[in-house]
């Protein structure tokens, strides 16, 4: 946290370097110039007619194209970007972090950033024109939008037993209070500076573009793909609302393991919706052993789900089975055995329309109490017998039926990524190049 002091010295350092630019300028503007070389004898004043044209269509249009250019740029407000103040020696490191902060403010296309060492090259070339004289655009015109900036961007790197920390402040030129502040660090090497401090430096200057936000929307059929905006994971695949982003240029990275990561730059408009459709290419290895597992699956889906239909299909038979055998053989026996205990045999009429119940009862009729008396004990343990492996073909027949459910859902399709697949191969000249390789 900057402290007041802190902060007085940052609107020192603003003032100074405007009141310094300012006096840079006007000295070049006062800079003396070289006398011109003297003009060539004046050539014959005769002119025809057919030496004079109206502009062609080409210039029109490149007239038109360098006016909207020149609207576009002045659409977007300036930015001034101090050299950030080097602590404890890193006067490179210093150098390094603040060509990557204006790297990362350019890289947004929303303002024109102009830094301190643009400002001093602007001076040279302006002093240099006018000693010699060359006719020309100023640069002064650009050095005036500079110090025209509402905002600066201002910032130290203190370097503290073999690490850095970064920190950049958003000032308000004109009140010269702190807008926004961000930290890096510590860090131990200038690698990871450069690293994160463009997407650091776009954070930065969010309160200036907090009423133009636009939204994204990344589409891909690959589910768990990571989002990544300005290096700044912001979600995974599938999105299930648009995210807000600033107005301007975005870098948007989707990545997943075993997939060749997709990174591609994205204008984002204010008030409006960027639908971004990726399509995540395999590498070839991934590509293999999705086909395996899935195959394996796939193979274990087919069998659990033949195991299934043959168990409820025994189950089936052999209620069946047992329903026969008990109107056909324990029901008679039971019955005429009843009907002999109690004296009066009448054969019931479910029987005597059943030819083969029919007959047993008759076999009883036949050959007496204890004839029937054993056939019917044959027939009930016969029952129980089949209805003990009814249940056990049931059971198998329900967890066969389970295990099919859940390698079907959980198996994918093996061909899915067959017909495209990435890799790095070699190329006639012992080079290696990017392939893909399937049915397009």
């Amino acid at each position: 946290m900057r402290t007041g002091k802190g902060e007085a010295v940052d609107a020192f350092r603003v003032v100074l370097a405007v009141t310094l630019l300012t006096a840079g300028a006007a000295h070049a503007q006062g800079t003396p110039k070289a006398p011109p070389p003297p003009a060539p004898p004046p050539a014959s004043t005769n002119v025809t007619p057919a030496t004079v044209s109206a502009p062609t269509k080409s210039a029109a249009a490149g007239i038109t194209s360098y006016d909207a250019a020149a609207q576009a740029a002045q659409a977007r407000p300036p930015l001034l970007v101090l050299d950030l103040e080097a602590r404890g020696g890193g006067v490179p490191e210093a150098q390094a972090a603040t060509i990557n902060v204006v790297r990362g403010l350019r890289d947004l296309d929303v303002f024109q950033v102009l830094s301190a060492d643009d400002v001093r090259q602007l001076l040279a070339l302006e002093r240099t024109r006018q000693l010699s004289g060359t006719k020309g655009e100023s640069a002064l015109g650009e050095l005036g939008k500079a110090l025209g900036a509402n905002n600066a961007v201002v910032g130290s790197v203190t370097r503290a037993g073999g690490k850095y920390q970064v920190e950049i402040r958003l000032l308000d030129a004109s009140t010269q209070r702190v807008l926004n502040q961000k930290t890096l660090g510590p860090v131990s090497s200038v690698t990871e500076i450069a690293s994160a401090l463009p997407g650091l430096s776009q954070e930065l200057v969010a309160p200036l573009l907090k009423d133009q936000q636009g939204y994204l929307l990344v589409r891909t059929r690959e589910e768990g793909a990571e989002v990544l905006v300005d290096d700044t994971l912001i979600g995974s695949t599938p999105q299930k609302t648009a995210v807000a982003l600033s107005r301007g240029l975005h870098r948007v990275q989707i990545r997943k393991d075993g997939f060749i990561a997709q990174t591609r730059s994205v204008r984002i408009e204010p008030n409006q919706t960027r639908v971004e459709d990726v399509d995540l290419v395999p590498s070839p290895d991934y590509a293999a052993a999705y086909r395996d597992k899935n195959s394996r699956l796939r193979i274990g889906a087919w069998v659990f789900t033949g195991v299934a239909v043959l168990a409820i299909g025994a189950t089936i038979w052999l209620e069946v089975d047992i329903h026969n055998q008990y109107n056909n053989e324990f029901y008679p026996y039971q019955q005429w055995l009843v009907g002999a205990a109690g004296g009066t045999q009448t054969k019931p009429p479910n029987v005597a329309n059943n030819p083969t119940a029919s007959a047993n009862w008759d076999a009883c009729t036949a050959n007496g109490v204890k004839y029937c008396t054993t056939q019917a004990n044959n027939s009930k343990n016969s029952i129980q017998t089949l209805q003990w492996i009814a249940a056990g073909t049931a059971v198998v027949g329900l967890a066969a039926t389970g295990v099919a459910v859940w390698l079907w859902v959980s198996g994918k399709d093996p061909n899915r990524y067959t017909d495209l697949v990435a890799g790095v191969g070699p190329t006639p000249h012992g080079g290696m190049a990017f392939a893909l390789a399937g049915h397009f």
